[in-house]
């Protein structure tokens, strides 16, 4: 279960950073190598973005790919700034082939195990 995506917020930071770097919608398209169909659907039907697209737009925008997945709805704000522990890093690269839907399957896992230690109180 993906968290509740509400566009407005990433549409909002893709559009001042456009303006203040004077960059056209197909100018960040291209400098992130994603297809420009895939910026206007996002901008004229508002659908969330995928993990990779993010990370091609948040390294072509030099903004940490944390953010953009926060105003996206991949991760929660608590998620994006609870530190990573060196063993969790670890942790983090015998898992790094995993692909998105396995991503998503890891994260429901996750806000379940929290939602019962939550629970424990």
């Amino acid at each position: 279960m993906r968290l509740k995506y509400d566009p407005t917020a990433l549409i909002d930071f893709l559009k001042e950073w456009m303006e203040t770097c004077g960059v056209s919608q197909l100018a960040l398209a291209r400098r992130a190598d994603v297809p420009h169909s895939t910026l206007s659907v996002l901008f004229n039907h508002r659908i969330s973005p995928t993990a990779q697209t993010l990370r091609k737009l948040a390294a072509a925008m030099n903004v940490p790919v944390g953010k953009m997945l926060v105003l996206s709805g991949h991760l929660t704000e608590e998620e994006f700034q609870t530190p990573i522990k060196e063993e969790d890093m670890a942790r983090l690269y015998e898992v790094g082939d995993l692909d998105e839907t396995e991503w998503d399957q890891v994260r429901d896992f996750a806000r379940y195990v929290r939602s019962k230690r939550k629970g424990r109180g």
